[in-house]
């Protein structure tokens, strides 16, 4: 297993020097934010991606995925309003083509939740409805889907790896797959054994990050309450060779630089003692 870092922690940074702080801390993979500053819409041209890519070859770093800014953002893949859900597939889309052009293989799906008001089973409709889409939109592109299951404060709509594997088991797109949280699964509490042994050749991805069981906290691995020591021999038995990427929070982001050195040690000490 190797490690990669998501960008987001770097949101005070550019992502070029976002890049060299990565690299200098030994990861071999980066995971892409879509959002501002980093890689939004069309704010790098197709040019600039390209030679970011250069840059990211460079330093001998994969890009793992990319990740869409839903959290927070005005973005809603199940909104009752059109305008709103067909402007964040426009999103996805332009989210896709940079992922592509960057070298991606994975980008995320992220599932938000219903509105007050909206019936559950009309949200989680009109979200099927956009990872169809999505799904439609990929095909032929080297890149795949990942759907993040996460916990009831963010989602209800997607909360479990269950309910992923039933939007993939319903829409039969090849192009889709699973990317588990170590902190959601701390929230929700599903069995981690069932979840990776369930997946199988679905889960594409872990991101990995603690809390302390009550919140999402997004803290370094190893200053919560999660069990990464039963994580990594799940994923040993169960032949997961992909990234584990570390998902860092907002505390961390005046100063990231000794998060993500921390974490990065920490984990290496983790896969070595296993």
């Amino acid at each position: 297993m190797r490690l990669s870092v998501v960008s987001s922690v770097f949101v005070n940074y550019l992502i070029e020097d976002a890049v060299s702080y990565v690299a200098e801390a030994g990861y071999i993979g980066i995971d892409i934010w879509g959002g501002r500053p980093h890689i939004y819409r069309d704010d790098y041209s197709q040019v600039q991606l390209q030679d970011l890519r250069q840059n990211l070859e460079d330093r001998h770093l994969k890009v793992v995925s990319f990740l869409p800014a839903f959290f927070r953002y005005p973005h809603s893949l199940s909104s009752p309003n059109e305008i709103v859900r067909q402007d964040s597939l426009d999103y996805m889309r332009r989210c896709l083509d940079n992922a592509v052009v960057l070298g991606a293989d994975i980008l995320l799906i992220v599932p938000g939740r219903s509105l007050h008001g909206q019936r559950v089973d009309d949200a989680r409709q009109r979200l099927m409805d956009s990872i169809d889409t999505i799904s439609r939109y990929a095909v032929g592109y080297p890149i795949q889907l990942g759907i993040e299951p996460a916990n009831v404060a963010v989602t209800d709509l997607v909360v479990t790896s269950g309910d992923a594997l039933d939007i993939i088991n319903t829409l039969h797109h090849a192009n889709l797959g699973v990317v588990l949280d170590s902190g959601h699964l701390n929230l929700t509490h599903e069995p981690l054994e069932q979840a990776i042994n369930g997946l199988g050749n679905w889960l594409l991805q872990f991101h990995v990050n603690d809390n302390d069981g009550q919140r999402q906290q997004n803290l370094i691995p190893g200053e919560g309450t999660f069990d990464f020591g039963q994580l990594i021999t799940l994923l040993d038995a169960s032949g997961y060779d992909g990234f584990l990427s570390v998902e860092l929070g907002w505390e961390y982001t005046p100063n990231p630089v000794p998060a993500v050195r921390d974490a990065a040690s920490r984990m290496r000490l983790m896969l070595n003692n296993r």
